[in-house]
């Protein structure tokens, strides 16, 4: 927030404020923040020279002043009108009470907490100008409010040029005019003009007697005859500009059988409130001016004037009587400076202050510039510091030394931390907590321990100026934090726990007193990271064995593939075969024990242990909570779109009755019919009734699971994201020959186990393949020859489950080594292996993952569109032999795009499932992306113009953000805000409405497209601004750091080079450089940041456009939203509940509701804030028939399911392992080994 000033500061600025120079001095004196005092700088004037000095006066008439004694009330309003007796400007001051009720403690001497008010700008009314001239004597409103948080005082102050111009005085007054006025005088008059010219004050004279008649009509009066021989000679024809100005009328009219002119005065209303601003309030300025210039004459110019003198009371005291600050605490023997015209030192005008303030003022002031601009707190404190100086105060001498006690610091000081550190102070905003950090380290580690204590010490004033935790406590030299206790053993958070111990083995034998402070490090990093290992050695000082991840759980039981469920009777008989009590054993078990539970997460407990209740996620009831859908390998996105489909009640209902909408595959039933203006062959007919049949049998599973969460299909992910007809061919191997596995499967019936293969046999499998693989073979080729299309190897499903989180496979070396003893060697093993690996399904999730990786959110949705209606027979024949269907109805729309070239006008009409809009890399409302997408533009190659409009509008209109851009070839992931709204209204974008046709909407959208290409113009030039060579600066920073470098090139060449030596460098830059640099980089900064504004009041002005066109609401639906960047991210959907009226979040398997609606539509601040990839809204009067968020019907867990059916309905036969009978270990005998004694 900007700093403020005390009603008396107010006062004084508005005292010396003159709008005429306000340009060429650079800033407003009465609402910009005074710059900064720099006592190495040339002094500035604090007034420019040429501003008026104003001597106000009251204007009683327009006025509503104070009453002596009577405090204001919440329904009070006071009015000073003014005008200046030097300039002639007019300055009301409007003090209103009224604005907010609920503040009901005014500023002034009878607060005890807010002596005086303290106002904020606010903003300006009548902004607008045109050109600079017009600008500069513009009228303006100027409105502030009072800082207090129980004060409802705000103030508007106007200023208005005078009614005459200089120009206008000199048509009045100039003697040569008034000459040739009489002599033109003569000739239209004749005999009957005068016979003397007039006088130089006879205008303003005779035109204040016109002007005083006219607020008090008399008979007789109201006419003045052109020819009248005293108005001929002064007026004439030349002040006929003026009189109208006024209010004068000039009418022809007719006497004696000819035409004569006559003027007649103006006839303003009775007297009505001071409040209002109306013609007699006009005329009274005028007679305020005339009055002015009138005595400005010498007295023995205006002998025999009809003009009586008006003196009215100076505006002064009335405006401190309005303001609350006509009797404040002043200190002894000091005076206002605007009684003197000397000027108060800059910190006063810093802090909001004037010099004759008392102490206790001075600290009020003080404390409220740094309440309400926290960001220069450091700067005001410099200003007290320095008044208590200046002013030899005790009282503020003390304040200053219990502020600073408690961490407050000067801008003077913290600039001298800056530079201790060899940072510009004037790159202290873009510089972060951790560059700081790391010039603090670097120093301390080549320092004595006295120059380490400066260093900590001015780190500590940092800590305290940027009020940064993390500074203060690298300052205080405690490790508290896991960052901090990181940093202090030089490690990246990203290590292992290894590294700890070695870099703590370092540390102590350097400096063997900072043991205790690295053992506390270690305990910290310990906890932090939840590490027993960390722990143990932190007691112990050695490091216990490592921590067995879940990824060598399953391949110690030689398992590839952890998305499919595993028979526990299978591990329990692998476990048996290791020893009880042995090492190897004790491993297994740990090993059996992860992959239990993780088996339970991912299936259910009921699949581990069929006797235990599920575990339960929340305590929703299950018939009234939609279910969570698990993520099996990024798919995050698709389960989101799963779950908006869900909602949509017609297509769940089409899909739950499919069989019913089945199209035939035959040649015949074929023929001619097109989805995607393709035709659709029979292969595709039959891929997309198979995903139709796993989307029935998934949306069936999430209305009847007796479970909070389901897992969608493999075959439905891969239907999903693979753009394939036969997605399963693609992804089989050729057959294998079993005699190369490790496993030797069984004897009637029992399982078979041997040793380990020799290692020349081991070579060409590497640890990390597959079971069944064959990898760099000269004999044989690739059994996953699909795979061989990338560089990269192969994935394996242990990589393929942590891939959504962004998590790295372990390396080589994290694998469990096998077990150092084998177990006993049964007989020769049948031919048909008992288990085979699931290999295939690995395959196919890596493809689900490589096709969600490179696929666009919009082209997921078209796809599982297009499916549907492959499979489905249509009702219809659309445009262009297009298949009419349920999908078309709902979600697609239609778009006519008209073309206007020199040749005539082109319609294209054009069906679309989604809008596709941008943000412009910009914080933007969704209205202006969607105006930008439908409204004028240039046809490429710049042949014409083009824009869009619906001509039907979809029931569901879904709209896409595109959020990748590319930056000089770069991708860059645009993570800027896009404001929706809870009900969108589609008008504008409609080729007509219930209450507008083509025609009208056509002449709304043309005033929206002129002011629209003025918003281009303007990021246009926003654009040339914000690009150069430097990345992250835009222009003025660029020519601001020029100037800064020129300026300390020529410090260091003055400061530091020799006499002699100067000669052999190259001439130092001349000094008017750097500031030719800095003010073009001020003025270009300025242009920005104006163009940042006139752009947003654009937008704001283009939705207004079509503010009453309401007819055609939408509400909204769904958001789709992400978190990450260009390498990846997370999906997950808010989905409104119309039924129940709320919001609930869609993250994989969690279901929650949201707690606040901010959360969905507000904008998220930080460095990776989550965004909107795609919203969808509904037709309003459909939302109940059309959407149905919650459809549960579970079964309860008791019922009985045939288990064959289940097994049916999960299986497919290349991505799960055959059942497995139970097997008998009991009596397995053994033909090689040593049989345990």
């Amino acid at each position: 927030m900007a700093p403020g000033k005390t009603a008396p500061r107010l006062l004084q600025d508005l005292f010396t404020y003159d709008p005429r120079h306000e340009e060429r001095a650079g800033r407003n004196l009465l609402t910009s923040p005074p710059p900064q005092h720099d006592s190495k700088a040339p002094p500035v004037p604090a007034v420019p020279f040429r501003n008026c000095r104003h001597n106000l006066f009251t204007k009683s008439e327009q006025s509503l002043l104070p009453v002596p004694g009577e405090d204001p009330t919440s329904s009070t309003v006071y009015k000073v009108a003014s005008y200046c007796i030097k300039c002639r400007w007019h300055v009301d001051i409007l003090v209103d009470h009224r604005i907010d009720a609920a503040k009901v403690k005014s500023c002034g001497k009878g607060n005890e907490d807010y002596a005086l008010h303290h106002f904020l700008y606010q903003g300006e009314d009548d902004a607008n100008s045109t050109a600079r001239f017009e600008a500069q004597l513009r009228p303006r409103t100027y409105i502030f409010r009072c800082s207090a948080p129980q004060c409802s005082v705000q103030v508007r102050i106007s200023i208005k040029p005078p009614c005459f111009s200089e120009h206008d005085i000199e048509t009045l007054t100039n003697q040569a005019q008034l000459r040739r006025r009489w002599e033109a005088a003569k000739q239209i008059a004749g005999d009957r003009a005068d016979t003397s010219m007039a006088r130089r004050v006879d205008a303003p004279d005779y035109l204040n007697t016109y002007l005083q008649d006219s607020l008090k009509p008399a008979k007789g009066k109201a006419r003045i005859p052109l020819l009248n021989k005293k108005f001929l000679k002064t007026f004439g024809k030349d002040c006929d500009s003026i009189l109208r100005r006024l209010g004068f009328e000039k009418h022809q009219e007719e006497e004696e059988d000819t035409f004569v002119e006559a003027w007649y005065l103006p006839k303003p209303e009775e007297p009505a409130s001071p409040l209002e601003s109306t013609l007699r309030s006009k005329i009274e300025d005028a007679r305020y001016e005339l009055n002015t210039i009138i005595l400005d004459m010498p007295e023995s110019e205006r002998v025999g004037c009809r003009h009586q003198p008006m003196y009215p009371t100076p505006s002064r005291g009335d405006m401190e009587r309005a303001l609350a600050c006509a009797d404040y605490a002043k200190a002894k023997e000091r005076e206002t400076r605007s009684t003197n015209h000397e000027e108060d030192h800059p910190y006063y005008a810093s802090l909001g202050a004037v010099g004759d303030f008392d102490d206790s003022l001075i600290l009020f002031a003080f404390s409220r510039q740094g309440a309400v601009d926290i960001e220069n707190k450091a700067y005001y404190f410099e200003c007290l510091q320095d008044l208590a100086t200046g002013r030899q105060s005790d009282m503020l001498g003390m304040q200053v030394a219990m502020l600073a006690s408690q961490g407050l610091t000067s801008k003077r000081e913290a600039e001298r931390a800056y530079q201790y550190f060899g940072i510009d102070p004037t790159h202290a905003s873009v510089i972060g907590d951790d560059h700081i950090i790391g010039c603090f380290r670097s120093r301390l580690a080549d320092v004595s321990v006295i120059q380490a204590e400066e260093a900590r010490k001015q780190l500590r004033v940092l800590g305290d100026v940027r009020e940064s935790d993390k500074i203060r406590a690298e300052a205080s030299g405690s490790i508290e934090t896991y960052e901090q206790a990181m940093a202090f053993f030089d490690l990246d958070p990203s290590v292992a726990d290894d590294f700890v111990p070695t870099m703590y083995s370092l540390k102590t034998q350097d400096n063997p007193s900072s043991i205790e402070t690295a053992r506390k490090a270690v305990e910290i990093i310990a906890e932090t990271r939840n590490s027993e290992r960390l722990r143990h050695f932190a007691k112990f000082g050695t490091m216990s064995d490592p921590e067995m991840d879940i990824g060598d759980a399953y391949a110690l039981f030689d398992q590839t593939d952890r998305t499919v469920p595993l028979d526990p009777a299978v591990l329990e008989s692998v476990l048996s075969t290791y020893e009880i009590g042995t090492s190897e054993r004790l491993r297994m078990e740990k090993a059996h024990a992860l992959i239990q539970y993780d088996q339970s997460q991912r299936f259910g407990d009921n699949h581990v242990n069929p006797k235990r209740s599920e575990f339960r996620r929340n305590l929703y009831p299950l018939d009234k909570w939609p279910v969570g859908l698990r993520n099996i390998g990024n798919t995050c996105y698709l389960n989101s779109v799963l779950q908006f489909l869900f909602t949509i009640k017609p297509l769940r209902d089409l899909i739950l009755d499919i069989e019913k909408h089945m199209q035939d595959p035959s040649p015949e039933a074929l023929n001619n019919k097109k989805v995607g203006r393709m035709l659709v062959t029979a292969e595709r007919v039959l891929t997309a009734q198979k995903f139709v049949r796993e989307l029935r049998a998934l949306f069936e599973q999430m209305t009847t699971a007796s479970t909070e969460t389901v897992q969608p299909a493999i075959d439905l992910a891969s239907l999903a994201l693979c753009k394939s007809d036969t997605p399963v061919e693609s992804t089989q191997s050729p057959p294998m020959d079993t005699t190369d596995r490790t496993g030797l499967g069984t004897i009637d019936g029992a399982v078979v186990s041997g040793p380990m293969l020799p290692p020349a046999a081991m070579q060409s499998i590497p640890a990390e393949a597959p079971a069944g693989s064959v990898v760099n073979s000269d004999e044989a080729k690739p059994a996953d020859s699909v795979m061989d299309d990338t560089d990269a190897a192969p994935v394996t499903s242990a990589d393929l489950v942590m891939a959504d989180d962004g998590s790295a496979s372990k390396s080589e070396s994290d694998i469990p080594a096998p077990p150092t003893r084998p177990p006993p060697i049964p007989p020769r093993a049948d031919p048909k292996p008992a288990m085979k690996p699931a290999v295939q399904s690995s395959t196919k999730i890596g493809r689900i993952e490589e096709s969600a990786r490179q696929q666009d959110a919009a082209e997921v949705m078209a796809n599982i569109f297009d499916l549907i209606s492959c499979a489905i027979t249509g009702d219809s024949i659309l445009r262009e032999g297009e298949q009419g269907d349920a999908i078309k109805k709902l979600f697609f729309g239609d778009v006519t795009t008209v073309m206007e070239k020199p040749d005539g006008v082109q319609k294209v009409q054009e069906l679309r499932d989604h809008f596709l809009v941008a943000t412009g890399q910009r914080d933007r409302s969704l209205y202006a992306t969607l105006d930008e997408d439908f409204g004028l533009g240039e046809i490429e190659g710049g042949s014409g113009t083009r824009y869009d409009y619906v001509e039907q509008a979809a029931p569901i209109q879904i709209i896409n953000v595109k959020r990748l851009q590319f930056n000089k070839g770069q991708p860059v992931y645009d993570h800027s805000h896009i404001g929706l709204e809870k009900t969108m209204y589609l008008d504008r974008y409609l080729a007509r409405t219930p209450t507008l046709d083509e025609a009208q909407l056509l002449e709304l959208r043309k005033a929206q497209w002129a002011k629209q290409k003025e918003l281009r113009e303007l990021d246009a030039k926003r654009t040339k601004l914000q690009t150069t060579g430097m990345e992250g600066m835009n222009l003025p920073d660029c020519l601001k750091a020029a100037g800064d470098f020129v300026e300390s090139l020529a410090t260091e060449k003055a400061e530091h080079e020799p006499v002699s030596s100067r000669q052999d460098f190259l001439p130092t830059p001349p000094p008017e450089l750097c500031d030719a640099l800095q003010t073009r980089a001020t003025n270009l900064a300025a242009d920005l940041s104006g163009i940042d504004g006139q752009m947003t009041t654009l937008e704001s002005e283009i939705n207004t456009v079509f503010k009453d066109c309401t007819s055609v609401p939408y509400r909204l639906h769904a958001v789709f939203t992400h978190r990450g960047d260009v390498k990846g991210g997370h999906y997950w959907i808010y989905i409104y509940d119309f039924q129940n009226n709320d919001w609930r979040v869609y993250n994989d398997e969690q279901v929650d509701p949201v707690v606040e609606e901010g959360i969905v539509l507000d904008k998220e601040e930080g460095s990776r804030p989550k965004v909107s990839t795609g919203v969808v809204y509904v037709r309003a009067d459909l939302v109940d028939e059309y959407t149905e968020a919650v459809c549960r019907r579970p079964e309860k867990p008791g019922e009985d399911v045939p288990a064959d059916v289940e097994m049916k309905d999960a299986v497919l036969a290349d991505d799960t392992m055959p059942a497995l009978e139970p097997a008998d270990l009991k009596d397995v005998p053994v033909i090689e080994g040593v049989e345990k004694e």
